[in-house]
């Protein structure tokens, strides 16, 4: 059925009496014995038949074109909805992302004092290191380097600093920070108390930086064993295990990286005597040349 253009409830009832009607009554009367009225009232009760299906049709429009509208309105607010959920989702994304570059604090314990004695900070490069689990020399660990990088904290605001990347941020940190020391000495080289304090403060490091504990135990026996071996007591003996510890510890930290690690814990008295055998002669030499250099 066609659509219908207007409410059918809305229409008059044309009146089938006038002379409008005339011929269209005429010709229902015919032959017929009806009246003028009667073939009028037959005209009127046509229309209100027809008016009143059409009447029916406009409801059933109405309701369908009232459904068409509501269904339109639950998928636009469903649509909006779903708009909102994705804004909203996007949103607290964002919001993680964005908790999670800021920088972090951790929690302190209510009432608790400062220890008694504060453990000398070495540079952020010997730190680095650390955190890497890469080689680095003993010496960054000594009073006196820790002496050093705490004078250079006193004066970096004087000092060139340089773009650092820090989880996703860019920071500017000291570029002395990012640098070896030109001042450092190497292991084999230290005196025997610097190597005796600053493997102290390299083993309390390690422990802070969380070394695994099998690392940390394995480097803390090295130690142990270098510090109470017997050969101390020998002529260049300690110059002999300086040597000895410097080499195997920067061995030790090779091998990781290709990942065929020996125990470092594990003495090597052959490879000791070696060592020993090399400080002998590089003395000998030495004293060899100062008495030629020496006139007589």
């Amino acid at each position: 059925m066609a659509r219908i253009a207007s409410d059918p409830a809305l229409d008059i009832e044309p009146d089938f009496t006038s002379v409008t009607f005339e011929g269209i009554r005429n010709r229902i009367i015919g032959n017929s014995q009806l009246t003028h009225a009667e073939a009028a009232n037959e005209l009127a009760t046509g229309w209100q038949q027809d008016r009143d299906i059409r009447l029916a049709a406009w409801m059933q429009q109405t309701n369908e074109e009232a459904l068409l509208v509501l269904e339109a309105a639950q998928a636009e607010h469903a649509r909006l909805e779903q708009e909102r959920l994705l804004l909203e989702q996007e949103a607290e994304n964002e919001r993680k992302e964005t908790e999670k570059k800021k920088p972090k604090i951790n929690d302190f314990k209510v009432g608790t004092s400062v220890g008694d004695t504060l453990t000398p900070r070495p540079s952020q490069y010997a730190i680095h290191k650390l955190k890497s689990f890469e080689y680095v020399e003993l010496w960054y660990f000594s009073p006196d380097s820790c002496k050093e990088t705490a004078d250079e904290a006193k004066s970096s605001a004087d000092g060139t600093y340089g773009f650092t990347k820090v989880d996703d941020f860019i920071a500017l940190k000291p570029v002395a920070s990012f640098k070896p020391s030109r001042k450092v000495v190497q292991d084999h080289s230290l005196e025997w108390r610097q190597f005796d304090m600053a493997k102290n403060s390299f083993l309390l490091h390690i422990n802070k930086l969380n070394w695994p504990e099998k690392h940390q135990r394995a480097i803390t026996m090295f130690f142990m064993n270098i510090v109470s071996h017997p050969q101390r007591a020998e002529p260049f003996g300690e110059r002999a295990l300086l040597l000895y510890a410097a080499r195997v510890r920067r061995d030790w930290h090779d091998s990781l990286t290709l990942d065929n690690a020996f125990d470092i814990s594990v003495f090597n008295l052959s490879l000791l005597r070696n060592l020993a055998e090399e400080v002998w002669n590089k003395s000998r030499l030495e004293s060899l040349a100062e008495s030629i250099a020496t006139p007589i």
